[in-house]
Protein backbone atom coordinates (compact mmCIF):
# COMPACT_ATOMS: atom_id res chain seq x y z
CA UNK A 1 0.00 0.00 0.00
CA UNK A 2 1.30 3.46 -0.85
CA UNK A 3 0.57 5.78 2.03
CA UNK A 4 -0.63 9.33 1.44
CA UNK A 5 1.64 12.19 2.56
CA UNK A 6 -0.77 12.87 5.41
CA UNK A 7 -0.68 9.26 6.57
CA UNK A 8 3.14 9.21 6.35
CA UNK A 9 3.37 12.35 8.48
CA UNK A 10 0.98 10.93 11.06
CA UNK A 11 2.90 7.68 11.21
CA UNK A 12 6.20 9.56 11.43
CA UNK A 13 4.92 11.76 14.26
CA UNK A 14 3.47 8.79 16.11
CA UNK A 15 6.73 6.90 15.56
CA UNK A 16 8.80 9.75 16.84
CA UNK A 17 6.71 9.67 20.01
CA UNK A 18 6.74 5.90 20.28
CA UNK A 19 10.15 5.21 18.79
CA UNK A 20 11.07 2.53 21.26
CA UNK A 21 7.58 1.06 21.63
CA UNK A 22 6.23 0.85 18.11
CA UNK A 23 9.24 0.20 15.83
CA UNK A 24 7.11 -1.74 13.32
CA UNK A 25 5.47 1.51 12.23
CA UNK A 26 8.67 3.10 10.93
CA UNK A 27 8.31 4.00 7.31
CA UNK A 28 10.72 2.53 4.72
CA UNK A 29 12.15 6.02 4.14
CA UNK A 30 13.11 6.27 7.79
CA UNK A 31 14.57 2.77 7.76
CA UNK A 32 16.81 3.72 4.82
CA UNK A 33 18.26 6.83 6.45
CA UNK A 34 22.04 6.87 6.88
CA UNK A 35 23.33 5.49 10.16
CA UNK A 36 24.31 9.00 11.29
CA UNK A 37 20.64 9.99 11.25
CA UNK A 38 19.56 6.82 13.05
CA UNK A 39 21.64 7.46 16.17
CA UNK A 40 20.02 6.45 19.39
CA UNK A 41 18.35 9.39 21.08
CA UNK A 42 20.07 10.91 24.09
CA UNK A 43 18.67 10.40 27.58
CA UNK A 44 17.11 13.88 27.42
CA UNK A 45 15.53 13.14 24.04
CA UNK A 46 14.21 9.79 25.32
CA UNK A 47 12.68 11.53 28.33
CA UNK A 48 11.08 14.17 26.11
CA UNK A 49 9.69 11.49 23.76
CA UNK A 50 8.35 9.52 26.71
CA UNK A 51 6.68 12.68 28.05
CA UNK A 52 5.14 13.45 24.63
CA UNK A 53 3.98 9.86 24.26
CA UNK A 54 2.34 9.96 27.70
CA UNK A 55 0.71 13.30 26.84
CA UNK A 56 -0.73 11.87 23.61
CA UNK A 57 -1.85 8.62 25.26
CA UNK A 58 -3.77 10.50 27.96
CA UNK A 59 -5.22 13.29 25.78
CA UNK A 60 -9.00 13.00 25.74
CA UNK A 61 -10.61 13.05 22.33
CA UNK A 62 -13.83 15.08 22.23
CA UNK A 63 -17.11 13.20 21.76
CA UNK A 64 -17.55 14.91 18.38
CA UNK A 65 -14.03 13.94 17.24
CA UNK A 66 -15.13 11.97 14.17
CA UNK A 67 -17.73 14.49 12.97
CA UNK A 68 -15.10 17.24 13.09
CA UNK A 69 -11.86 15.45 12.17
CA UNK A 70 -13.08 13.44 9.18
CA UNK A 71 -14.23 16.48 7.17
CA UNK A 72 -11.02 18.32 8.11
CA UNK A 73 -8.89 15.45 6.79
CA UNK A 74 -11.03 15.16 3.64
CA UNK A 75 -10.72 18.89 2.95
CA UNK A 76 -6.95 18.79 3.55
CA UNK A 77 -6.67 15.97 1.00
CA UNK A 78 -8.93 17.74 -1.51
CA UNK A 79 -6.85 20.91 -1.12
CA UNK A 80 -3.68 18.85 -1.66
CA UNK A 81 -2.07 20.32 1.44
CA UNK A 82 0.98 18.36 2.49
CA UNK A 83 1.54 18.09 6.21
CA UNK A 84 4.68 19.57 7.69
CA UNK A 85 7.67 17.26 7.87
CA UNK A 86 7.97 16.59 11.59
CA UNK A 87 9.36 13.06 12.07
CA UNK A 88 11.96 13.96 14.69
CA UNK A 89 10.26 16.92 16.33
CA UNK A 90 8.69 17.20 19.73
CA UNK A 91 4.95 17.44 20.04
CA UNK A 92 5.20 21.19 20.75
CA UNK A 93 7.41 21.75 17.70
CA UNK A 94 4.95 19.78 15.56
CA UNK A 95 2.11 21.97 16.80
CA UNK A 96 4.12 25.13 16.09
CA UNK A 97 4.99 23.90 12.59
CA UNK A 98 1.30 23.14 11.96
CA UNK A 99 0.29 26.60 13.24
CA UNK A 100 2.73 28.11 10.74
CA UNK A 101 0.87 26.59 7.75
CA UNK A 102 -1.29 29.47 6.44
CA UNK A 103 -3.13 27.25 3.94
CA UNK A 104 -4.29 24.94 6.77
CA UNK A 105 -5.64 27.61 9.11
CA UNK A 106 -8.90 28.38 7.20
CA UNK A 107 -9.79 24.67 7.17
CA UNK A 108 -9.17 24.31 10.89
CA UNK A 109 -11.14 27.50 11.62
CA UNK A 110 -14.06 26.29 9.50
CA UNK A 111 -14.40 23.27 11.79
CA UNK A 112 -13.67 25.17 15.01
CA UNK A 113 -10.31 23.54 15.60
CA UNK A 114 -6.95 24.93 16.64
CA UNK A 115 -3.65 23.57 15.35
CA UNK A 116 -3.06 22.13 18.83
CA UNK A 117 -6.44 20.35 18.84
CA UNK A 118 -5.76 19.05 15.33
CA UNK A 119 -2.28 17.69 16.09
CA UNK A 120 -3.25 16.29 19.48
CA UNK A 121 -6.45 14.76 18.13
CA UNK A 122 -5.03 13.12 15.04
CA UNK A 123 -1.87 11.94 16.84
CA UNK A 124 -3.92 10.54 19.74
CA UNK A 125 -6.24 8.82 17.28
CA UNK A 126 -3.27 7.37 15.38
CA UNK A 127 -1.49 6.13 18.48
CA UNK A 128 -4.64 4.73 20.07
CA UNK A 129 -5.75 2.83 16.97
CA UNK A 130 -2.20 1.57 16.35
CA UNK A 131 -1.86 0.25 19.90
CA UNK A 132 -5.36 -1.24 19.82
CA UNK A 133 -4.63 -3.05 16.54
CA UNK A 134 -1.07 -4.09 17.42
CA UNK A 135 -0.53 -4.14 21.19
CA UNK A 136 3.09 -3.89 22.23
CA UNK A 137 4.55 -7.15 23.44
CA UNK A 138 6.13 -5.30 26.34
CA UNK A 139 3.16 -3.33 27.61
CA UNK A 140 5.30 -1.84 30.41
CA UNK A 141 7.05 0.35 27.82
CA UNK A 142 3.75 1.70 26.47
CA UNK A 143 1.83 4.37 28.39
CA UNK A 144 -1.71 3.53 29.35
CA UNK A 145 -4.21 4.73 26.76
CA UNK A 146 -7.03 7.01 27.79
CA UNK A 147 -9.92 4.55 28.35
CA UNK A 148 -12.46 7.09 27.06
CA UNK A 149 -10.61 7.20 23.73
CA UNK A 150 -10.56 3.40 23.50
CA UNK A 151 -14.33 3.34 24.16
CA UNK A 152 -14.94 6.13 21.62
CA UNK A 153 -12.98 4.32 18.90
CA UNK A 154 -14.51 0.91 19.67
CA UNK A 155 -18.03 2.35 19.65
CA UNK A 156 -17.48 4.12 16.31
CA UNK A 157 -15.97 1.40 14.14
CA UNK A 158 -17.45 2.72 10.90
CA UNK A 159 -16.25 6.27 11.59
CA UNK A 160 -12.82 4.94 12.63
CA UNK A 161 -12.48 3.11 9.32
CA UNK A 162 -13.78 6.14 7.40
CA UNK A 163 -11.18 8.38 9.05
CA UNK A 164 -8.38 5.89 8.40
CA UNK A 165 -9.55 5.70 4.80
CA UNK A 166 -9.69 9.51 4.50
CA UNK A 167 -6.13 9.62 5.84
CA UNK A 168 -5.03 7.32 3.03
CA UNK A 169 -4.91 4.22 5.16
CA UNK A 170 -6.08 0.68 4.51
CA UNK A 171 -8.79 0.32 1.93
CA UNK A 172 -8.24 3.67 0.20
CA UNK A 173 -5.81 2.30 -2.40
CA UNK A 174 -8.43 -0.12 -3.67
CA UNK A 175 -10.81 2.76 -4.29
CA UNK A 176 -8.21 4.73 -6.24
CA UNK A 177 -7.56 1.89 -8.66
CA UNK A 178 -10.12 1.13 -11.35
CA UNK A 179 -11.95 -2.13 -10.97
CA UNK A 180 -11.14 -4.98 -13.30
CA UNK A 181 -13.81 -5.39 -15.97
CA UNK A 182 -15.79 -8.60 -15.64
CA UNK A 183 -14.33 -11.44 -17.66
CA UNK A 184 -16.48 -12.87 -20.41
CA UNK A 185 -17.29 -16.50 -19.88
CA UNK A 186 -16.32 -18.65 -22.81
CA UNK A 187 -19.19 -20.18 -24.73
CA UNK A 188 -19.32 -23.91 -25.19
Amino acid sequence: MTASPFRKALVATTCALALTCLPAYLTPVQAQQPAAQQQAPSAAQQAAMQHDMQTVAQYKLPKDFFSRMTPVIEQIRESRISPPETPNMSLEDTIKRTEAMPQLQPILQKYGMTAREFVMGITTFGMTTAVMQHPAQDSRSMPTLNPDNVKLIKSHEAQTQALIKAMGGEGSEREEQPEEPPQATPRR
